[in-house]
């Protein structure tokens, strides 16, 4: 007969089980217990948010840890989040307290007594961020031995969330340096929701050995859904003036208080900016209907206090329903929501499914979410405009969604910016490193590995230049002056730019902070946390604005807000809508009549058969492809073809030029295409990464390519009129 997964747990750990009145495993804890302990596999457990992942990752390795009492610690678990480390913590406490396995946690927010302790006997599970492990090698260098030479585990939470971008290569090559203190080795498991390819996602996490990472699902993962799309024809909103916009978006507000109000929700909005906005709308709202507040505001420029606040209110039994941003779309325990708002569509697939997943997450009850399109009404009647493109986007999201389709990983980038920042790193470390060694640590069997020696030759050269680091008479590498000043402030820890930001104070306690700006002196007024607040003063020097409420308010601009690259694959099923009769059960009247006049529009203009629309002196391209390949195509036509040529998203308007004229120019252009490099030399912007300033310009114009340019471009099937 065989074993059982329960029956491989130490009886600790079994009889922990059974006080907690467990009565079964589920599927993915018994595929995960059978994993870790037979075989010598790294894992990727991929299930919907509150499946039981923690308890799978942990009931296994809390088993091979109990009789560990060597010192060290034994397991790291790694969250982006501060507070989803806190969640986690005393999920994993109540796991622990019977087989008397220390837990600690290690983040901005814990205080120095807590620090203190585990250094002073570190052992068992430790919950840290990224930022936090950069501390630890900068700060406790020398124990780092004695801390990470017993580790066995490695647990890295919401993973999606790190691929692809500077903080996942941060925390890449952190880990890397981690594992190579541990000479028995360590076995990784990544956590997260959603994967749009498991195969990306192992040649991310392991690169050099893919193949040694079992991918665990749910096979039983099945949820009913109650969706809905809701559309509304507003002007768009004028963060000036508030008031007028009470009125123009009285419909969404009186919708949003009638779907959330009197429950545990969560609301998401795509900026900071629109998401103080619409808080502070509805609180008006109330206020104008005579109806208590109980709404709430959560995002990252709240004060630890203010989000800790909503954090407790949504785990309580009373209705607390939340305007959030992606802060709340991680697995942090917000307690049973029991639906889900959705302001604007999203960018991806991906952050769709992982809202949607919010809610439900008791047994027998539906995941709910309605979102809420708000569309202008046409200026100029532009055949882009009569196919209202955000809603169609949110349409194809959604259709998508329905399919299991997630956004794919996007691995294989270069990172230079965080290289420059992990070179400085090991430097101080050991105080000081040759350069052989800096490149066997960090890229031959570091996190760097499509780093080139040349590449690396050159960011160590221009990073001399920068006086970040210099070599002595011995050839070894030391931190220069500016590096120096550099490593030593606290900004180090992080692999990622924050802007300046002025904490906003009222009374002596912190509310939240925003971020500087050109017309920060003038300001009078500003809307925060949801309520509005009179400037009293600005204090330049400390960072700070005292405040005091008030009746007038204005909302803050935040940058680095904006959208997102959207994958091909939700333009091509923009188009296959819009070309079809097809309408959603889940749109309302208002979305489905939209739709309609999309499809009405689409069959006039001929799309159905031609990508080309002639309007006047204009030429529309509908291109239905990526971000990426968009932008290649509009800089060929603008930089290369001479073309007059605007970008409306889904199409390229071109002026002056006839669909066969333009056809010729870009065949032309495509028989010796420039080279993804060339194509980004004409971009400006390229330095968006914290020392991309440090980065020389041909390996900035080069990792720009790899991002964000796409020349797998044909044009033999295109047909013109």
């Amino acid at each position: 007969m065989e074993k059982t997964a329960f029956s491989f747990l130490h009886p600790t750990i079994q009889e922990k089980l059974y006080k907690m009145r467990w009565t079964e495993l589920r599927p993915i804890q018994e595929d995960s217990i059978r994993a870790l302990f037979t075989t010598d596999n790294n894992l990727i457990i991929s299930a919907k948010t509150a499946s039981g992942k923690t308890e799978a990752a942990f009931l296994p390795i809390l088993s091979q840890i109990v009789e560990k009492k060597g010192e060290g610690i034994s397991a790291i678990y790694v969250g982006p989040l501060k507070a989803l480390i806190n969640d986690q913590f005393q999920r994993l406490e109540k796991l622990c307290e019977l087989a008397e396995i220390p837990v600690f946690k290690w983040h901005g927010d814990v205080g120095s007594s807590g620090k203190k302790k585990f250094l002073k006997n570190p052992s068992g599970v430790l919950l840290i961020t990224p930022e936090s492990i950069e501390s630890l090698f900068i700060n406790h260098s020398n124990e780092l031995s004695h801390l990470f030479g017993s580790l066995s585990f490695i647990v890295i939470d919401e993973m999606h969330s790190f691929i692809g971008n500077e903080r996942g290569a941060h925390l890449k090559s952190l880990l890397s340096r981690v594992m190579h203190k541990s000479p028995t080795g360590v076995r990784l498991i990544g956590l997260s929701a959603t994967f749009g390819d498991p195969e990306l996602a192992k040649k991310w996490l392991l690169p050099r050995n893919p193949e040694s990472i079992k991918v665990i699902s749910d096979p039983t993962e099945q949820k009913d859904v109650k969706y809905q799309i809701r559309s509304y024809i507003l002007e768009t909103p004028t963060m000036d003036k508030p008031s007028k916009e009470k009125e123009k978006t009285s419909l969404l507000i009186d919708d949003i208080v009638r779907y959330f109000y009197g429950k545990t929700a969560l609301i998401f909005v795509n900026s900071r900016e629109l998401l103080e906005f619409y808080t502070d709308s509805t609180r008006a709202y109330l206020e104008r209907k005579g109806l208590p507040d109980c709404f709430r505001i959560h995002h990252g420029s709240l004060s630890k206090s203010e989000r800790e606040d909503t954090e407790d209110a949504l785990k309580l039994n009373r209705p607390t329903a939340t305007f959030c941003s992606s802060t709340l779309e991680m697995g942090i325990d917000v307690g049973n929501v029991s639906c889900i708002g959705q302001i604007g569509a999203p960018w991806s697939v991906n952050s769709l499914t992982q809202r949607l997943g919010r809610s439900g997450r008791k047994e027998g009850e539906p995941s709910i979410l309605i979102m809420f399109i708000a569309e202008n009404p046409s200026k100029d009647d532009s055949i882009v405009d009569r196919l209202h493109p955000e809603l169609l986007r949110a349409v194809a999201m959604s259709e998508l969604m329905i399919e299991k389709w997630n956004e794919p990983p996007q691995i294989g980038f270069y990172h230079f910016s965080t290289l420059i920042q992990q070179i400085m790193s090991v430097i101080a470390e050991h105080g000081g490193s040759t350069a052989s060694d800096l490149f066997n640590t960090l890229i031959q069997n570091g996190a760097f590995q499509t780093v080139s020696q040349e590449d690396f030759l050159q960011i160590s050269r221009s990073m001399g230049a920068a006086d970040l680091i210099e070599q002595d008479e011995r050839d070894v590498l030391i931190l220069g002056l500016e590096g120096e000043k550099i490593v030593r402030n606290f900004e180090f820890y992080s692999a990622f730019t924050t802007p300046r930001e002025f904490s906003v104070i009222h009374k002596g306690g912190k509310i939240g902070s925003i971020q500087s700006a050109p017309d920060l002196e003038t300001r009078k007024f500003l809307i925060l946390a949801g309520r509005r607040w009179e400037i009293l003063e600005i204090d330049f020097k400390r960072s700070e604005i005292l405040v005091e409420p008030s009746k007038g308010g204005k909302v803050p601009k935040y940058f680095g807000g904006g959208g997102a690259e959207i994958h091909p694959k939700i333009r091509e099923k923009m188009r296959e809508i819009v070309t079809s009769d097809y309408i959603p059960t889940y749109l309302n009247q208002q979305a489905q009549a939209m739709i309609r006049e999309a499809q009405h529009a689409a069959r006039e203009a001929g799309l159905l058969t031609n990508p080309f629309v002639v309007d006047g002196n204009f030429t529309y391209w509908f291109t239905w492809t990526g971000s990426a390949k968009h932008r290649t195509l509009f800089t060929l036509g603008k930089e290369f073809a001479g073309l007059h040529i605007e970008d409306e998203e889904i199409a390229l308007k071109f002026k002056g030029v006839s669909p066969s004229q333009i056809l010729e120019k870009y065949n032309t252009i495509l028989t010796s295409c420039p080279s993804p490099e060339k194509i980004a030399e004409k971009f400006q912007g390229r330095t968006s990464e914290k020392y991309d300033q440090f980065v020389p310009e041909n390996l900035q114009i080069a990792e720009y390519a790899k991002r964000y340019i796409d020349t797998d471009i044909s044009l033999l099937e295109t047909r013109c009129r």
